[in-house]
């Protein structure tokens, strides 16, 4: 059997272990005949025999990989080929796009609006996925609001997105804010009405967005230029969440606050380690470059 993640292959391991446990225990299985009595030490013997066994496949199974944040050239790449014309030159026409962008018309601007609430804010694939209309604001001080709303009986998606981290409200730069006002207005795709749907990311049929169409997104973007190879909407969290630990760390240089500040901005959970990863590799990023300051020095 292959599994599709080692996260998958770690969960069944869990539940081999699990029932071998439950099967080596006749009063937990019902049996109280003199023949299936094993005494307390035999079955602690046993359940340690098991954990030696499993314990370590368990923890090879679970290590998830973090991905590579993008290089400069997929980032540029990417940018160049998702953004609206007029971007860079603060004249924007959300109904224009390159000729490099491979998707349908009527699903460019959605795929800009989705791509930068990763990349550029932050978001997970799922918490962008779950956002509703009523969690955007346009108005004034542009900014979203994450909200978890497990077994949303509004949401007819299987499996339906999820909103891992913590709720927070994430302020919008005013390109994305205007480009969602646009799509909500004029580009929001035929069908939401009739489909009765309040979810922003919709379909051409006006169903919520899947998590599997979102990643089909990405997929079409790498057989198209395979320089995004390893390009994956975590990618682009996983770039957001560099950048930024940089940032923070020039800007303030205590790593106590920095890993604060992160934790509260990508709404991860008091005991996640992820700040504290991103933080390390800030500091090494700092640390590289002041010892490229110096042996340049040495070199001239």
């Amino acid at each position: 059997m292959v599994y599709r993640t080692v996260q998958t292959a770690a969960h069944r391991i869990a539940s081999i272990q699990q029932f071998l446990v439950w099967a080596a225990d006749p009063l937990g299985r019902g049996r109280r005949s003199e023949d299936d009595i094993v005494s307390p030490e035999e079955l602690q013997a046993y359940r340690s025999r098991l954990k030696a066994t499993f314990e370590p496949l368990r923890k090879a199974q679970g290590k998830s990989t973090r991905p590579d944040p993008l290089t400069q050239e997929q980032d540029e790449l990417l940018e160049g080929i998702l953004s609206p014309l007029g971007l860079r030159e603060g004249v924007i026409s959300f109904g224009k796009f390159p000729t490099e962008n491979p998707f349908q018309p009527a699903t460019k601007l959605r795929t800009w609006i989705l791509y930068s609430l990763l990349r550029h804010h932050g978001l997970r694939r799922g918490e962008a996925l779950k956002l509703k209309v009523q969690d955007v604001d346009t108005v004034g001080d542009p900014k979203i609001r994450i909200r978890r709303r497990p077994n949303d009986p509004d949401d007819s998606r299987a499996p339906a997105p999820r909103v891992k981290g913590m709720e927070s409200v994430v302020p919008l730069s005013r390109d994305v804010a205007n480009g969602i006002k646009s799509y909500m207005s004029d580009f929001r795709l035929p069908g939401h009405r009739c489909k009765g749907t309040n979810y922003v990311f919709t379909t051409r049929r006006g169903t919520p967005l899947s998590t599997s169409y979102a990643t089909r997104i990405f997929r079409i973007l790498r057989k198209r230029h395979p320089m995004l190879d390893g390009v994956t909407p975590h990618a682009l969290r996983h770039t957001w969440a560099e950048e930024m630990a940089s940032h923070l760390f020039e800007e303030k240089g205590d790593s106590e606050e920095v890993i604060s500040l992160l934790r509260e901005a990508g709404r991860w959970k008091p005991g996640s380690n992820m700040p504290q990863h991103y933080v390390q590799n800030a500091i090494q990023s700092e640390t590289n470059k002041i010892i490229r300051q110096r042996q340049n020095r040495f070199d001239d």
